[in-house]
């Protein structure tokens, strides 16, 4: 769907943070636009400290753009305020990496739920016992859980309440940053699998971040990748996947593993070398032409254009249809 069909805009935000550096500033974002449509899935990936965190953060209010905006159905947050802002902020709910993190050791897991039905006014108090047995149950947990403590609850245990809480104001937008990362492989499936039910069952859009590509290609229908504060290409999973427009999205790709060992002793050594640069201090032109395989000149020059590839996909890169095409020679994906 286009993204005047959609749900939630991100519209050239800009969020900046004062380096360690006297005078420097750090563009953790800079100049993102993106759109989720009512009941889809999101995927935003890239490596640690491209800003996918700080982007998530920024649309839900929990870090402050310099400039930019992010609506919900056409209206702009950004100009609301008070009990008006509070409200609209219920429709878009976050889901955080480390379960642990966000609850308080010193609520139970009852209190913690019942906090975010109070604030926004969800459930009356003789309804609100029903509303969070009701949400145990909805993330697979029994309802002796209630009265016991985060400390007191496995890792996944701990994200299944904290994916109950994000429900429980009945949001229409969901933001999970990394959401099963932090879980053992063996628990990480299980939370995934009911996450993507709870999903479909309810509607709810989402923006999956993660740096896990595999995990994102199974969850999402559209992705868009990030790369040192910039979304450097975005399009539907099976058209970024299969056909990436962007170097930068096809080292990321060939670096994935496979689980077939004979594909895997034949998969040749990532071609990304190197860290991402300073957020103070980005490169010229191509923020990724440090890194490039394929850079050129011109790449130090000019910051390039997006260019379209195909309906809904498209990539800012000077040889972005010839890497689409296939005829440049990028890394092997398998």
């Amino acid at each position: 769907m286009p993204a005047d069909t959609a749900l939630l805009k991100v519209e050239n935000l800009v969020t900046r943070f004062k380096s360690v550096e006297r005078g420097k500033w750090v563009k953790a974002v800079d100049g993102v636009s993106i759109h989720l449509n009512p009941g889809e899935i999101v995927g935003l990936v890239g490596e640690s400290g491209c800003g996918k965190s700080t982007l998530g953060r920024s649309i839900v209010g929990l870090e402050k753009p310099q400039s930019g905006r992010v609506l919900l159905d056409g209206v702009d947050l950004g100009t609301l305020g008070g009990r008006k802002l509070r409200e609209t902020r219920r429709a878009i709910q976050y889901v955080f990496q480390d379960p642990y993190a966000s609850l308080n050791d010193r609520q139970t897991i009852g209190e913690a739920i019942t906090e975010a039905l109070i604030i926004h006014g969800v459930a009356d108090r003789t309804e609100q016992r029903r509303r969070i047995l009701e949400l145990l149950d909805q993330v697979g947990l029994p309802a002796v859980l209630a009265e016991r403590y985060p400390r007191e609850l496995s890792g996944g245990q701990r994200q299944r309440v904290a994916i109950a809480r994000s429900l429980a104001v009945e949001p229409r937008v969901l933001i999970c940053d990394e959401p099963v990362s932090a879980l053992d492989l063996s628990i990480r499936a299980q939370v995934m699998n009911l996450f993507l039910t709870l999903q479909k069952e309810l509607g709810v859009a989402c923006l999956f971040i993660a740096h896990d590509l595999a995990l994102v290609r199974q969850a999402a229908s559209r992705v868009y990748v990030m790369y040192l504060g910039k979304v450097i290409e975005g399009g539907s999973s099976l058209d970024v996947y299969a056909r990436p427009g962007h170097p930068y999205t096809s080292a990321l790709l060939a670096s994935v593993p496979s689980a077939d060992p004979r594909i895997e002793a034949l998969r040749e050594a990532p071609v990304l070398k190197g860290d991402i640069p300073s957020p103070t201090n980005p490169p010229s032109g191509c923020r990724f032409r440090t890194r490039c395989p394929q850079a050129m000149a011109i790449c130090a020059v000019n910051e390039p254009e997006t260019v379209a590839l195909s309906s809904g996909h498209s990539a800012a890169c000077v040889i972005a249809e010839q890497v689409h095409r296939g005829e440049v020679i990028a890394p092997k994906v398998h």
